[in-house]
């Protein structure tokens, strides 16, 4: 199944507002609310840093990058996830972003081009 990011942050979102649990899934972040937004974060650099921790392990020689392709997968979800939960809560369009920035980025990086 193909979807776009706008139907995944669909999902993310729908997930989040249909749970809670200590902390709720899903807080709209403004000016009053910063630390959801700073908590969302930390927890994104987490999976992040989970992601590089294994990447160090097979750089260092203790596992086949074969071996953790399945944990690396997961934990790059996690970032994903992370990051979806960050666009929907504070309202930033993905798609749109990136397509603007993919145009700036051609530009700026012309000259490397092949």
């Amino acid at each position: 199944m193909s979807l776009t990011i706008a139907e995944i942050l669909t999902l993310q979102s729908e997930f989040d507002r249909n749970h809670a649990g200590a902390t709720p899934f899903f807080v709209e972040i403004n000016e009053k609310n910063l630390c959801e937004l700073e908590h969302l974060i930390v927890c994104m650099v987490g999976e992040l840093g989970e992601f590089a921790n294994i990447v160090k392990k097979v750089r260092r020689g203790d596992f086949p990058l074969a071996d953790v392709k399945p944990d690396l997968d997961e934990e790059l979800v996690d970032v994903f996830i992370y990051l979806l939960k960050i666009a929907g809560q504070t309202n930033v369009d993905l798609e749109a972003g990136f397509l603007e920035k993919r145009k700036r980025n051609i530009d700026r990086f012309a000259k490397y081009r092949k």
